[in-house]
C-alpha cells in the first residue's frame, strides 16, 4: 500500500507519542484549507482521511477520530483509514480499539508491512509475543527496510526484533530461488532455533519423520553446504 507523506509523518510522531508537540509549518493553514475541501466534498472518504491526519498533526484527537470516522462510514474497506485510525487509538490510550483497527488493516490488505508492524507492536504490548513475532517477521518480509533504524526508529521499543529478523531472512531466502541454502529445509530448522517461529507462519515444513534422507526419494545428488565466506 503507498502512504502519502502526510500518512507517514503521523506514523512517526504518533509511534513516538509527539504528534501533539512537533508540528509542521503552516499546519493551522493547512487545516483551513482542508476543511473548505471538506465542505466541498463532504461523501469524500480521502478528503476525510487528509483531514484527520492533519487533525491529528495539531493534537486536535477527537476531530481526527471523527474524520477518520466519518470516512470509514463512506469507505468501510479502505485500509489506510484503518491504519490511521489505529495509529490515533494507538497514541491516546485506546489500545484494545487500535487493535481491532489495525487487525481490519492486515485483513484488507495482507500485504501491508506497516499495519503488519504497528499490529505487532500493540500486541508486543499486551504480552501476546508469539502473535507479535507473526506480524513483525511479515513486516520485514515485505519491506526489509523496516529492519533499518533509519527507517523505523520503533525498532527501539521492541525486544521481538532478532527473533523476528531471523525468522525473515529464512523466509526470504526460501522465497528468492537464487539465495544461498544451506540448509535444505530452512523453516524447519529455525522453527528449532526459535521456538516463537513455530506459528509465525501459516505454510508447515515436512516433519522430521518424513525429511530423513533414507525416506525420500533421491532424484539427484545432493550438495554439500559450502562454508560461508
Amino acid at each position: 500500500m503507498r502512504r502519502t507523506i502526510t500518512a507517514l509523518l503521523v506514523a512517526a510522531l504518533a509511534g513516538a507519542g509527539l504528534a501533539a508537540a512537533v508540528q509542521p509549518h503552516n499546519l493551522d493553514d493547512a487545516i483551513r484549507a482542508q476543511e473548505r475541501l471538506v465542505a466541498a466534498r463532504p461523501d469524500d472518504s480521502g478528503v476525510l482521511n487528509d483531514m484527520g491526519n492533519l487533525l491529528a498533526l495539531a493534537g486536535l484527537t477527537e476531530r481526527a477520530e471523527e474524520a477518520y470516522r466519518r470516512a470509514l462510514e463512506l469507505a468501510p474497506e479502505t485500509a489506510i483509514v484503518h491504519y490511521n485510525l489505529g495509529l490515533l487509538l494507538r497514541q491516546i490510550g485506546r489500545e484494545r480499539a487500535a487493535l481491532r483497527s489495525l487487525k481490519r488493516v492486515v485483513e484488507l490488505d495482507p500485504s501491508d508491512p506497516w499495519g503488519h508492524y504497528q499490529l505487532a507492536a500493540v500486541l508486543e504490548e499486551r504480552g501476546e509475543r508469539s502473535r507479535a513475532l507473526h506480524h513483525f517477521s511479515r513486516a520485514f518480509v515485505l519491506e526489509p527496510e523496516l529492519a533499518q533504524l533509519e527507517a523505523n526508529p520503533q525498532l527501539l521499543d521492541s525486544k521481538l526484533v532478532s527473533h523476528a529478523l531471523t525468522i525473515a531472512y529464512v523466509e526470504r531466502a526460501a522465497m528468492i530461488e537464487s539465495a544461498p541454502r544451506q540448509y535444505e529445509h530452512p523453516r524447519r530448522i529455525t522453527r528449532l532455533l526459535v521456538p516463537e517461529a513455530r506459528r509465525s507462519s501459516a505454510s508447515e515444513e515436512p516433519s522430521a519423520e518424513t525429511t530423513e534422507p533414507e525416506r525420500r526419494p533421491r532424484k539427484k545428488k545432493r550438495q554439500k553446504a559450502k562454508p560461508d565466506g
